[in-house]
């Protein structure tokens, strides 16, 4: 019995939803964390139309680096759970700043660049590791949604191989 693979390379779909929810949820545990009094603050309530766009502008953020690094999660073996771990990290790390620029990308189109748009930016690359390192319930959380990311991704590369 031969095996042939599926055209489609990665299990895109699992791992770009499952990144795009620990983007979102990342972002609104850091502001929640943030802000004294979390998302009832007086500044949440008045700025709650910031704060939808950088949640969707996480979940973005999350998806890119999903569908980027899907090739990393799904893998078998002792090798597999280790890049997948490492594919966790990077799209942790790289979706916080790619959800800074989706969530600045209205205020650049609008008034241009400006330096301090660098810093903020590069400041995303920080965002949702913090927000997973502020206790060690947020980091457990982040690893099981990995985990899950990894294992969807796996019933849904078994699902694209064929059997001749």
């Amino acid at each position: 019995m031969t095996v042939a693979k599926s055209p489609k390379k990665a299990p895109r779909r699992a791992a770009t939803l499952v990144m795009a929810v620990i983007g979102a949820s990342l972002f609104l545990l850091f502001l929640s964390r943030d802000l004294p009094g979390g998302l009832g603050d007086d500044w949440a309530k008045q700025n709650f139309g910031l704060v939808i766009r950088y949640v969707i502008a996480m979940t973005m953020g999350g998806a890119f680096m999903g569908f980027l690094l899907a090739p990393m999660f799904g893998r078998s073996g002792v090798g597999g759970w280790v890049t997948a771990l490492v594919g966790g990290l990077l799209s942790t790390f790289i979706a916080g700043a790619f959800g800074s620029f989706f969530g600045l990308l209205p205020d650049l189109l609008s008034d241009g660049w400006q330096a301090s748009d660098l810093v903020s930016i590069l400041f995303g690359f920080a965002v949702l590791p913090l927000a997973a390192a502020e206790n060690i319930s947020s980091s457990l959380i982040w690893l099981v949604m990995v985990i899950a990311a990894h294992v969807l991704s796996l019933f849904e590369r078994r699902k694209n191989t064929v059997y001749q």
